[in-house]
């Protein structure tokens, strides 16, 4: 990523404007310390920050189903200013359709 575009994210304007940040590309490259870096740049100017894995949320909102609690782990979830989604997509998705043979 250019210098230049990370100074840009750094500026935070982003935030303020109620926006989103999607970091990707290959493994190794920075995503998660350029990510860390805006976290904790959006916490010095007042931001309530959370980071995790994506994993881990992802299997606390399964838990949240089982134990009927879904809403309130989503809204805990959602509530700080900039929510960290680590190793998002990590693994290739496949979809969940079924598929249909026949002729119709």
């Amino acid at each position: 990523m250019p210098a230049a575009q990370i100074r840009d994210l750094g500026a935070l304007r982003w935030l303020h404007a109620g926006e989103s940040v999607i970091l990707f590309g290959p493994v190794g490259i920075g995503k998660t310390h350029v990510a860390q870096a805006l976290g904790h740049l959006a916490v010095r100017q007042g931001a309530q920050v959370r980071f995790a894995k994506t994993s881990r949320v992802l299997a606390g909102l399964a838990g949240g189903h089982a134990d009927r609690t879904w809403d309130k782990r989503i809204r805990e979830l959602v509530r700080p200013d900039v929510l960290i989604l680590d190793d998002f997509a990590m693994r290739q998705l496949r979809s969940r359709i079924p598929t249909v043979h026949g002729t119709y």
